[in-house]
């Protein structure tokens, strides 16, 4: 049985990650500096692994200083990471909704940036560990920070609430907890029974059975935004707060820092991870990115976070195999998805978000 993939999450004050020299890095150096340790033939398989992972680094960040990429790889957690291990972090499948959208009209111009962390409504990055949780850790980041908006106060919040306790009969983005489940049912689940505080039912990284608890915060619902529509999407983040989206992220792997512009091919159209929008921008040398926070540890990208490119923002793809991101009967032979990595397709927030103090009894 290979190790899970497991990070430390610490806070964040992000800044842009600086280009590694690996030209001298080995699989011993990675051990030592990630604490991981492997024995007999599961050694040689992680090494064999890392190894051929280390080179596309390396080539890839060759070819960032010769100018042919806004972005740079880096060594991380996942580095050693299998194929299915990988691939089971990404659990979450996107799922059509048949809720409403609304798009919101602006009363004047959006702000030409916004970072939500500056407000101090974004809690420290997390680390959803080798379980297929990234859809609650998405809806939870997402919840916490609405209420930070409304109430003031930041709290932290159990994705454990949703991991054990939404319930997914139509296996609408998997088969539920570690295997996938949407922000959706998250957050009609918060409407209706609310979500706990971390230090009330801490995260264990694998599915376990509902109990009763006591609820911290409860909402009153979710918008769904207009599907590939960034617009309308930029005007929720800058009016509303941050968003809980679902990305095509199999091509993050080895995201180290600067604007990402990696989503080519099939793998950057299948949508298959939720994570959290908390902001976009641009930089002096790039006009604009939608900044997103991940959940696979701070040793990850930029202290946690990516920035995508917003080049693609007029641009849809299409993807051929609904069935990897689609998991709600019956499957499209095809599906649309908008913007770099598909960023534009699936985004929600919650609303009416207040503190409970329910007791709620399984």
């Amino acid at each position: 049985m290979f190790r899970s993939i497991v990070a430390i999450a610490t806070g964040v004050a992000v800044a842009e990650t600086q280009v590694r020299d690996y030209t001298s890095y080995d699989f011993q150096a990675y051990l030592k500096e990630f604490g991981k340790t492997y024995n007999g033939e599961e050694f040689a398989q992680r090494q064999t692994t890392f190894d051929n992972n280390l080179a596309k680094i390396i080539a890839h960040n060759k070819e960032h200083k010769d100018g042919k990429h806004t972005w740079f790889a880096a060594v991380n957690d996942l580095t050693d990471a299998t194929k299915e291990e990988f691939a089971k972090l990404r659990a979450k499948k996107w799922t059509p909704s048949t809720h409403p959208t609304v798009a919101l009209s602006a009363t004047g111009p959006n702000p030409t940036s916004k970072d939500w962390r500056k407000d101090g409504v974004v809690s420290a990055v997390k680390n959803q560990g080798g379980c297929g949780s990234c859809w609650a850790f998405s809806a939870t980041e997402t919840v916490e920070s609405h209420y930070a908006i409304a109430s003031g106060k930041l709290l932290k919040l159990a994705p454990q609430t949703y991991v054990n306790c939404v319930r997914n009969p139509n296996k609408c983005g998997g088969t539920g907890g570690c295997e996938g489940a949407t922000m959706e049912l998250a957050f009609n689940m918060t409407a209706q029974t609310g979500i706990a505080l971390e230090s009330d039912m801490p995260y264990a990284g694998r599915d376990e059975a509902c109990k009763s608890y006591k609820a911290a915060v409860k909402v009153t619902g979710y918008v769904k935004n207009p599907v590939n529509d960034a617009a309308a999407l930029e005007t929720a983040v800058a009016t509303k707060g941050p968003q809980a989206i679902t990305v095509a992220a199999e091509p993050w792997q080895f995201y180290g820092g600067g604007v990402f512009a990696g989503c080519i091919g099939a793998s950057g159209s299948t949508l298959d991870h939720g994570v959290q929008l908390v902001g976009y921008g641009s930089t002096k040398d790039y006009w604009g990115y939608w900044l997103v926070r991940n959940s696979w540890g701070a040793s990850w990208g930029e202290q946690g976070y990516i920035r995508i490119t917003r080049s693609d923002d007029a641009v849809i793809k299409t993807d051929n195999a609904p069935a990897d991101g689609v998991a709600c009967y019956p499957y499209p032979k095809t599906q649309a998805v908008g913007g770099h990595c598909g960023i534009l397709s699936d985004t929600s927030y919650p609303t009416g978000a207040t503190a409970a103090t329910t007791d709620v009894v399984v």
